[in-house]
């Protein structure tokens, strides 16, 4: 196969760019879904826009490693596409609690799908040792769509109105199903034996790390947009995007970094950056500062993670393994969801020094098993 920009074929690159389209879609409706809610009279359950997504992802992550290792990476990339198309035309129709959330749910298979499928596009396509730069890659793709969505949905909404913005994000999901579309198949056919498991536990050691280090970000997701306005800002998903641009700036070096030092290294340095930026925040100082923090951390820890998951499973079972590294990030954004929610029922100063000082707790204790797992 010839080789393009980076020493990456161009299918590779091809592959980033439609999950740029598909994160942008899915993260642009979120800085609006809080006031959504309130209009709708459930102000009282903002603690489960979060996880409602996440625990219907959660679910579909099984049968997305299963279908992207047995059907293949472009079916489970373009169903994740599907339920975004469809999610984005069914937010305006909304007119009761149970339709929001419902539509809420159906919006998170498709998480559900399409990152399983393109993160083992990106493992089948990429040489074993520049597996860690090649996550960087995709990873900086990944959050530009994030950050892009957050501030652009923002800005739809407010100068357009929400619909329109539900409306825009079914236009760039559509966008990146055609791009994954004209991907090659990569996934190694398998004999059909009458037996397809749907769990691969042999790379646990980053689904626990991960699951540590999202229990804070469940909890970041879902007060940042209120906890920004508690500090004077009034477009609420500023500190998400900064977060976000932040960790692009780090991708591809913390990539390259566990590629030579390895996975542990590049996670514990992340899980030392957010614990800091938690407690700053448990302390209401340097907000912007605070933002950098968080995404440098997340900037080493996610490619340090999929690239260590890469390396403990077998290509057959590479789908499998990267989702039951996802059902760790769903399950610990869940927790982190639901557990800010209860803590803010009542918003207030001191309820937001509680959530932010409790989360720091989780990338501590990451930090201390990944040191005990590189020096045993």
């Amino acid at each position: 196969m010839a080789k393009t920009l980076g020493g990456y074929h161009s299918d590779f690159w091809r592959m980033c760019a439609g999950a740029l389209l598909f994160f942008l879609s899915f993260n642009m409706v979120l800085p609006e879904l809080p006031d959504a809610l309130r209009r709708l009279g459930g102000g009282q359950y903002l603690g489960w826009i979060i996880p409602a997504f996440a625990f219907s992802a959660l679910i579909a992550r099984p049968f997305s490693g299963w279908l992207t290792d047995t059907v293949g990476r472009k079916a489970a990339m373009a169903g994740g596409c599907l339920f975004c198309i469809a999610a984005g035309l069914l937010y305006p129709l909304a007119g009761s609690m149970f339709a929001f959330f419902l539509i809420r749910a159906l919006h998170g298979f498709s998480a559900g799908f399409s990152p399983t499928g393109f993160t083992a596009y990106t493992s089948d396509v990429v040489p074993e040792e520049k597996m860690g730069e090649a996550m960087g890659w995709q990873g900086i793709f990944n959050n530009l769509g994030t950050a892009m969505g957050f501030s652009l949905g923002a800005f739809i909404a407010l100068k357009f109105g929400s619909n329109n913005l539900f409306y825009c994000s079914s236009v760039f999901a559509i966008m990146a199903l055609v791009l994954f579309y004209g991907l090659p198949e990569t996934a190694v056919k398998q004999k059909n034996n009458g037996i397809f498991p749907l769990f691969y536990t042999g790379a646990w050691q980053p689904a626990f790390c991960m699951l540590m280090v999202c229990i804070p970000l469940g909890a970041i997701l879902t007060v940042m947009p209120d906890y920004t306005l508690f500090q004077g800002y009034s477009n609420k998903g500023v500190f998400l995007s900064v977060y976000v641009f932040s960790s692009l700036l780090v991708r591809i070096f913390s990539g390259k970094l566990s590629d030579k030092m390895g996975r542990e290294i590049s996670v514990g340095i992340g899980t030392f950056m957010q614990m800091i930026s938690l407690i700053l925040l448990s302390n209401h100082t340097l907000f912007w500062i605070s933002a950098v923090l968080y995404g440098v951390g997340q900037g080493f820890n996610a490619p340090g993670l999929f690239a260590w998951t890469s390396d403990l499973s077998s290509r057959e079972f590479r789908g499998r393994a990267i989702a039951f590294l996802f059902m760790a990030l769903e399950a610990g954004i869940i927790l982190g969801g639901l557990g800010s929610g209860y803590l803010l029922e009542t918003i207030d100063k001191t309820h937001f020094t509680m959530v932010f000082g409790l989360s720091a707790i989780f990338p501590a204790t990451t930090l201390s098993a990944v040191l005990l797992m590189k020096y045993r």
